[in-house]
């Protein structure tokens, strides 16, 4: 048990620094939009470039983890994110932030596959899977909580610059210790490795659809997590309340994902889990844009649903990927995250420029969760049998 905490905390330290990477920009967005003079469209175009080339690469990098091993894969990931985060501290014009953030998305979407895969690998067929899973998933609120309560405070007093550079640090001290300590565990696969090309055909069918209930949640997700602080900031609040009152939207996630993933898997209520979080969050973020009042009732709903959708996906994950398909799995997994990254901030900021406020956003953000819960109804219940 104690070599399979080892790779829980690997896992784990992947997804913090995957997470940092993704979600150190909304805090500092005000500042941006203040020192650079950007729209709410381009704040969301940066957001959303993170994830362009995540798409293409992640179900290779997938692949070349299956084959190749976790170690390898993991720190070519982690060298692309470390020059990809200096590259995007340094930089003073929003062309090369744009750039910067396009690399960013190489590394990151590498540490999103490999601490799922490590994690899932060495708890499957254990009755810790459920709660393992569970522990993975509070990596990205935790980084998010994180980035919300000190990030806008350090922006606020050394630029936008400062938050980048405490992300840099992260991802250095984690690629440390990703060479001293981890190594990949031994295989217990012995089929014959096959291309890209016949892993993709022969991969479970239900994978992709559990992608698509992955893709239309993050879309939906990022729009919120992405403008959340300037809204509040619209609302009368400084920078620093907003970020304290965002990071309310980490409070289940952290506290309660693990709790969550053990009864999920434990009642095989994946599917179900999915469903409500997804209708859930659609009704909380479209109350959200309606009512001019106090958001924390709001952001406590959406809170439980931050915990409850990843716990749910994840849950079910481990039950439809088997053998040298797992990292190719995941890696389906976090190109459809990428799709859902990609338009959902986008078309989110420019939907909020030519409104002048983010209702309409907030709907359109609704609309793409409650397509997720439908494409729920297309998966098939996880048998015991199949962890």
């Amino acid at each position: 048990m104690n070599r399979k905490l080892q790779y829980l905390v690997v896992g784990y330290a992947l997804t913090v620094a995957f997470g940092l990477s993704l979600q150190f920009l909304p805090p500092v967005i005000p500042v941006m939009k203040t020192t650079l003079s950007m729209t709410a469209g381009q704040a969301g175009a940066l957001m959303s470039s993170l994830a362009l080339f995540g798409i293409v690469v992640s179900p290779l990098v997938g692949y070349l983890a299956d084959r190749w091993g976790g170690r390898t894969v993991g720190l070519l990931g982690l060298a692309c994110l470390i020059a990809a985060e200096a590259w995007f501290a340094c930089s003073t014009s929003y062309t090369n932030l744009l750039m910067a953030r396009l690399a960013m998305g190489i590394g990151s979407a590498t540490l999103s596959i490999l601490g799922a895969q490590i994690i899932s690998q060495n708890f499957a067929g254990t009755r810790y899977l459920g709660a393992a899973m569970g522990t993975m998933n509070t990596a990205v609120p935790t980084s998010i909580l994180i980035s919300q309560l000190g990030f806008s405070r350090l922006a606020a007093a050394r630029g936008w610059q400062a938050p980048v550079w405490a992300c840099l640090a992260f991802t250095c001290v984690v690629a440390v210790a990703y060479v001293l300590f981890y190594q990949d565990p031994a295989s217990r696969h012995e089929e014959a490795p096959v291309s890209l090309v016949a892993g993709l055909r022969r991969l479970n069918s239900q994978v992709w659809v559990l992608g698509l209930v992955w893709l239309f949640w993050n879309a939906g997700a990022l729009v919120l997590l992405t403008f959340a602080n300037d809204l509040l900031v619209g609302r009368g609040m400084s920078p620093q309340t907003a970020g304290t009152m965002a990071s309310i939207l980490m409070l289940f996630p952290v506290a309660a994902s693990a709790f969550m993933g053990h009864v999920l898997d434990r009642r095989r209520w994946q599917g179900r889990g999915a469903v409500l979080a997804c209708l859930m969050f659609a009704g909380c973020v479209i109350l959200l844009g309606v009512l001019p009042g106090s958001v924390l009732p709001l952001f406590l709903g959406v809170s439980f649903t931050f915990a409850l959708a990843p716990a749910a996906v994840f849950g079910l994950a481990p039950y439809l990927l088997h053998g040298r398909e797992s990292g190719l799995g995941y890696g389906i997994l976090a190109g459809m995250l990428n799709l859902g990254v990609l338009f959902g901030p986008a078309v989110g900021g420019i939907v909020r420029d030519a409104t002048g406020s983010y209702l309409a956003s907030f709907i359109m953000a609704g609309v793409l969760t409650s397509i997720g819960a439908a494409c729920v109804l297309l998966l098939r219940r996880p048998a015991v049998q199949n962890a």
